[in-house]
């Protein structure tokens, strides 16, 4: 996951990234990332300040005590702050809910050797390991097997959730408890 850090710092980097895995969906998500963060860092200052508030109040609310004076303004304003901190925590647990989702799903930034391409029919073969081996028939492909043995629903994933995603099912969905 990247940092909220690094994103403020470098949101070109970022979203240049994103246009490398031709994701323009989450190219946008940068403004939004950034745009959460800076009310999530506003709110966060305003609830801070509350607090510093009413313990500063309370200590006055000693004071006037202690010298006998009224107290009833201060403490008044003293009720009321916690109604306010409560409010601004739900406001900025919301923005925080909503920022994780974002950046739960945001990738990580390719390495620099990684190539450019438009879709993965341009990917390139750095290595290969062993001989590749020669067989008397058809193999299968691993998505060939799980579907004839019914371990997924790949047809259904895809309109649910997009293309290349897959559901388990049975055996395998067990396997992977």
């Amino acid at each position: 996951m990247l940092s909220l850090k690094f994103i403020r710092e470098n949101p070109d980097v970022v979203r240049k990234n994103l246009e490398k895995r031709h994701d323009k969906e989450k190219e946008l998500w940068v403004d939004k990332i950034l745009k959460l963060d800076s009310e999530s860092r506003k709110i966060k200052y305003e609830i801070d300040n509350l607090r510093n508030s009413r313990n500063r109040i309370s200590e006055e609310i000693n004071q006037l005590k202690k010298q006998g004076k009224d107290a009833s303004d201060k403490i008044k304003e003293a009720a009321e702050i916690p109604k306010k901190i409560t409010k601004l925590e739900q406001k900025y647990k919301d923005i925080d809910e909503k920022l994780h989702y974002y950046l739960m799903r945001l990738p990580n930034i390719l390495h620099e050797s990684v190539p450019y391409g438009k879709d993965d029919t341009e990917n390139e073969i750095v290595n290969t390991f062993g001989k590749k081996p020669v067989f008397d028939f058809e193999p299968l492909s691993h998505v060939d097997i799980i579907e004839k043995q019914g371990w997924a629903d790949l047809e259904r994933a895809a309109k649910i959730s997009g293309a290349r995603w897959y559901f388990l099912k049975g055996d395998l969905a067990l396997l992977e408890m």
